[in-house]
């Protein structure tokens, strides 16, 4: 909280007026005197320092300063947000594209983007398939993004960083003409393709269920069927073994 006027419980402070001067170090009272004769208020901006700093302003100019200076630290702070996507080795075309846009619309607005491949049952035999999911998607943002590292497979997942390259756009803003998105030569917002949004975040949580019901499913789905496959061979021996037994006798029998 801002303490102003009355409220600096300090005997004395270091004074900085409205015009940036150093007014040096006054009394706390005869300070917050010179502010209101001035117009103005008695900010404390430095609590911490020998003694604390307090600067003749008005109250509503210094806050509205201190927002913007918050919402300019917080917009590069989101500039470097590690946005995620997935997708499946069995995704479809469509899918792939929807996920390429959006990855698209990270990528241009400063954020990088780790696309994730999710492994299901037999799936994790065919790495390759994953693989080349991936391989397609850099390809199609090539143009803004180079990948960090390299694709790394760890468990069920195959991951890929991509990174935005410098002097990349911020996509235009789409308005829609006949029912269609179409781009208009406007100035660059921050919310633009906002009529996929909701495709892709339906997407992918669709895709975060069908990984989370499958879950360690899948391996026992692939063990059953190996016992399948193994009491069907136990049973196929097992004929061979009563025709082998049979041919002594039949031949027995004949002589």
């Amino acid at each position: 909280m801002t303490m102003i006027n009355e409220r600096i419980r300090f005997p004395q402070v270091r004074v900085i007026d409205d015009q940036n001067a150093q007014l040096g170090i006054l009394p706390t009272r005869e300070a917050i005197d010179l502010a209101r004769d001035r117009g103005f208020d008695l900010i404390l901006v430095a609590e911490n320092a020998q003694p604390p700093v307090c600067r003749i302003m008005d109250y509503g100019k210094f806050k509205y300063e201190k927002s913007k200076r918050e919402k300019t630290a917080q917009k590069k702070s989101a500039a470097n947000e590690m946005k995620s996507v997935r997708l499946h080795p069995a995704t479809s075309q469509h899918d792939r594209d929807v996920v390429i846009r959006h990855s698209e619309k990270f990528l241009r607005h400063g954020h990088k983007v780790r696309v994730v491949c999710q492994f299901k049952g037999r799936e994790n035999a065919y790495p390759e398939i994953g693989r080349k999911q991936l391989e397609t998607v850099a390809a199609a943002l090539a143009e803004i993004a180079t990948i960090d590292g390299s694709i790394i497979k760890q468990g069920r997942d195959m991951t890929m960083n991509l990174s935005p390259k410098p002097g990349v756009k911020p996509l235009p803003k789409l308005v829609k003409d006949d029912g269609k998105l179409k781009p208009y030569d406007g100035e660059p917002e921050d919310e633009a393709l906002d009529e996929i949004d909701e495709e892709f975040e339906a997407m992918q949580a669709r895709l975060a269920k069908e990984a989370e019901e499958a879950g360690d499913d899948d391996e026992v789905d692939i063990d059953e069927e190996a016992d399948v496959d193994e009491e069907a061979d136990v049973d196929e021996e097992a004929d061979v073994d009563d025709e082998v037994s049979s041919e002594p006798s039949n031949a027995a029998s004949n002589e």
